[in-house]
């Protein structure tokens, strides 16, 4: 991608409405070896480390780590629900329900080494990777409900538009719209390979690709409004507070942020060493560096 001049971005961000500063870093905080998904939860966020087999609960006002729970090498997707946070360790094939109150920790086994997780509605869904299945699982007694066969190598997970949407990789060119009450599914071909991570915007759900791939779609037609090309290896993007997508590329350690209509590039900035997920919480926008042991804190005032 190549490199725009200063005056270019700020014209263009100002005339989309869009915060014209640049943000920067306010935080390096380490939570351990390869931080893979943060989320907000009961006034703090909750980093799963891959590497390091833990959740770390991180004080936002101070920026320090005040807790560390075991969850298992392989922990990396982190949804919130009521009163916890929910990991997938696609290592034990496990789902774990960490109660954000005691930190005790409940297990289910899901199998198919799971690469996602969502909570949505008093049910927690998990995609399995290996075995081609979409998991439902009751959050109150965290039993599974149902198994649905969904075929492919199911990734990321999006609640959107009445539906849940299911990424598929290993070189699949489609993504699943799923119902979650009768559990059927129909393919939406995105012409790009191995579509896995979802963000919603006001102007349709991107899915970004295992590469520098990112489509966005119209929920109502189920068709494929504009594809972009951005930076190297895109990971799994976030949407700021003034409506820009962030899309971390891991590859060249670099955030772009995004228009959400068009998805042209705004600017880019550095981010950490293998720069992986991005979410939004309590001001700031938060980003894993997978390839080491720090969440970046960034604030965008």
């Amino acid at each position: 991608m190549g490199s725009r001049t200063l005056p270019a971005v700020v014209a263009g961000a100002a005339a989309l409405g869009l915060a014209s500063s640049q943000p920067h870093v306010i935080a390096r905080i380490a939570t351990g070896s390869h931080p893979c998904e943060s989320v907000a939860a009961a006034g703090s966020l909750w980093v799963a480390n891959d590497g390091g087999g833990t959740v770390a609960r991180v004080n936002p006002r101070t920026n320090r780590v005040t807790a560390r729970v075991r969850a298992g090498q392989g922990a990396c997707a982190i949804a919130a629900g009521r009163h916890a946070v929910w990991v997938a360790n696609y290592h034990t094939g496990r789902l774990l329900r960490i109660d954000t109150r005691t930190r005790k920790v409940r297990r289910v086994a899901v199998g198919g080494s799971p690469f996602d997780v969502l909570v949505a509605r008093g049910r927690v869904w998990t995609t399995g990777f290996e075995n081609g299945t979409l998991v439902e699982v009751d959050a109150r007694t965290v039993r599974i409900v149902r198994r649905i066969k969904i075929g492919g190598a199911p990734t990321g997970l999006l609640r959107a538009a009445g539906s849940i949407w299911v990424g598929l990789g290993r070189g699949a060119t489609s993504v699943l719209r799923v119902d979650p009450v009768s559990g059927t599914s129909r393919h939406v071909d995105v012409g790009l390979p191995a579509p896995s991570h979802f963000v919603a915007t006001g102007s349709g759900i991107w899915v970004a690709d295992d590469g520098d791939g990112l489509a966005l779609l119209d929920p109502k037609g189920d068709r494929v409004l504009k594809v972009v090309h951005v930076g190297r290896t895109i990971a799994q993007p976030g949407v700021s507070a003034d409506g820009t997508i962030w899309a971390p590329d891991k590859e060249i350690d670099t955030i772009f942020r995004l228009n959400p209509a068009t998805g042209k590039v705004i600017d880019s900035f550095g981010g950490g060493n293998g720069a992986f997920q991005v979410s939004r919480a309590f001001g700031s926008m938060w980003v894993t560096s997978y390839a080491g042991r720090k969440v970046w804190r960034y604030t965008t005032r």
